[in-house]
């Protein structure tokens, strides 16, 4: 029998219902504590939910499986990890199941109450599908997880890709099996010496060869101190285990430690990993947020084979929106040019842009150099809405420059100016203008390259050269071709000949 109790008021000021009486649409946009009946388990059983606010009556979304680690509980990511609070800028149920403080997310042989395997992986997706708006399938369910949770999450996924699509981890215990003494491991699974295939059985890093053909996204990251746990040395060895079995991943290591601080810091990461995988299941999503998601996700699978066959060779990574996507490799000949521009994309201020997508676009490529071309399109904003301002536009682009330079110290990076406007666009003209001389002084403030296309894309009034625009905003070939060869002086004159000019 299903109960329903009160939730204390500390928690997120949520309601804890029964989700048979549960109204979706008054829970939308705030996080839940649920109760069901739990066969697996034998008893009833908590975990914690967040529903996005429905667009439309009927509207169905994808589903990601948040894992807590040992000595937690459902509430731990909602009230440590500011879930909640993240969540909102993404289109997902997210869901928070209760894995038992040592539960490791595996099948106790001899605990009937410690089925976590069963409960987790089978159990309770079938029950959040029939009783939640979820967009059922594998392309649609993603799981992740912190430490314990970050090894049930993949050994989840390795044991059942029919049902997960996407699995990540944070500072993951990831192979069990060189940790015989310790996380009482032991007390689920019996000692290692008396049951060796077990523990193999139930160890994500001997089970690796499962994700071999089986097209699941893996992503895992952990903080370069957490030395004690054993997390990082595991998250090593599974990297390396992947890449000899050839599959492909995203792999990252931070600075950081066994903490909050590092698993609520990069946990938006996790959930743009997860919504850029499960984006082509969600018909609901507007045009800007899917194309957003799906150019995420190209960089994330690129990203991913990269891991396996990384170029020989100087990188260049393009950053922008439109202008800069629309860029042709071949104008940079001999370079290994990773085009992450998305159409449409700002800074990062007023919605998603270039400083939210650091670590997809830029941070695991390791460029030698890197190009950012950015600021019309928040400059539309300011002229529509009165904000972010200029001056708030160039304190994001000098915290995104600081961040490559704490992360990739040994990047060179290139600012170009913003192209001329015209046309239906010729309102900008003067902003435009004004930013480009800002971004001038930004340029030598921090001792960055600086490439302005402007004087010889633009007419004496400012405006766009018609033999350089599309449509007002956008280059034509020849306009392409003017800005290449810049660029190409550029990085020429910064010591970065390409390969081609450097075998001649």
């Amino acid at each position: 029998m299903r109960s329903a109790s009160l939730l204390a008021a500390a928690f997120c000021g949520a309601l804890l219902l029964s989700a048979p009486a549960m109204s979706t649409a008054n829970a939308a946009g705030q996080i839940m504590e649920i109760t069901h009946q739990s066969e697996a388990l034998g008893r009833e059983q908590p975990f914690s939910i967040y529903l996005p606010p429905a667009a439309e009556e009927g509207e169905r979304f994808p589903v990601l499986y948040v894992l807590h680690g040992a000595w937690g509980g459902h509430r731990d990511w909602p009230t440590s990890g500011n879930a909640g609070g993240l969540a909102a800028h993404y289109r997902m149920i997210l869901v928070f199941p209760d894995g038992g403080e040592f539960g490791w997310y595996v099948d106790s042989p001899h605990d009937p109450a410690s089925q976590y395997a069963t409960y987790v992986g089978e159990e309770l997706p079938a029950y959040i599908d029939a009783n939640y708006p979820t967009i059922p399938g594998r392309e649609a369910r993603g799981i992740m997880g912190l430490s314990m949770g970050g090894h049930g999450a993949l050994l989840m996924a390795a044991k059942h890709p029919e049902r997960f699509g996407s699995a990540s981890s944070l500072s993951g215990i990831l192979k069990i099996t060189d940790h015989p003494e310790k996380h009482q491991i032991a007390e689920r699974l019996g000692p290692m010496e008396d049951h060796p295939d077990r523990w193999e059985a139930n160890s994500v890093w001997d089970q690796a060869e499962r994700f071999q053909g089986a097209n699941v996204r893996i992503l895992f990251d952990c903080g370069e101190d957490d030395v004690a746990t054993g997390a990082i040395g595991d998250s090593r060895k599974f990297h390396a285990r992947l890449t000899e079995l050839g599959i492909p991943h995203v792999w990252r290591e931070h600075a950081g430690t066994h903490s909050w601080d590092y698993w609520g810091g990069h946990l938006a990461e996790h959930l743009n990993f997860h919504q850029a995988a499960m984006i082509d299941a969600d018909e609901g999503a507007d045009r800007w947020f899917r194309l957003y998601f799906e150019r995420l996700r190209e960089f994330l699978d690129e990203n991913a084979r990269l891991t396996l066959d990384r170029p020989d060779g100087a990188t260049v990574v393009l950053l922008g929106s439109s202008s800069m996507q629309s860029f042709s490799d071949e104008l940079l000949p001999g370079w290994h040019v990773f085009n992450r521009g998305i159409a449409g994309d700002g800074l990062g201020i007023v919605r998603r842009g270039l400083s939210w997508r650091l670590e997809e676009s830029v941070f695991d490529i390791r460029p030698e150099v890197l190009v950012i071309k950015n600021g019309r399109n928040d400059l539309g904003e300011l002229r529509r809405e009165g904000e972010p301002s200029i001056e708030r536009m160039f304190r994001e682009y000098e915290a995104m420059v600081a961040a490559v330079h704490k992360r990739l110290p040994e990047t060179r990076i290139i600012v170009m100016t913003a192209f001329p406007v015209s046309g239906r666009f010729a309102h900008l003209a003067d902003l435009v203008a004004e930013y480009n001389q800002g971004l001038h002084c930004l340029a030598e403030n921090k001792g960055l390259t600086i490439v302005d296309p402007w004087p010889d894309l633009a007419r004496p009034d400012g405006l766009f050269r018609p033999e350089f625009t599309t449509d007002g905003l956008h280059l034509t070939a020849a306009g392409r071709e003017r800005v290449a060869a810049l660029l190409r002086d550029a990085l020429a004159a910064n010591g970065h000949q390409n390969q081609q000019e450097t075998e001649r």
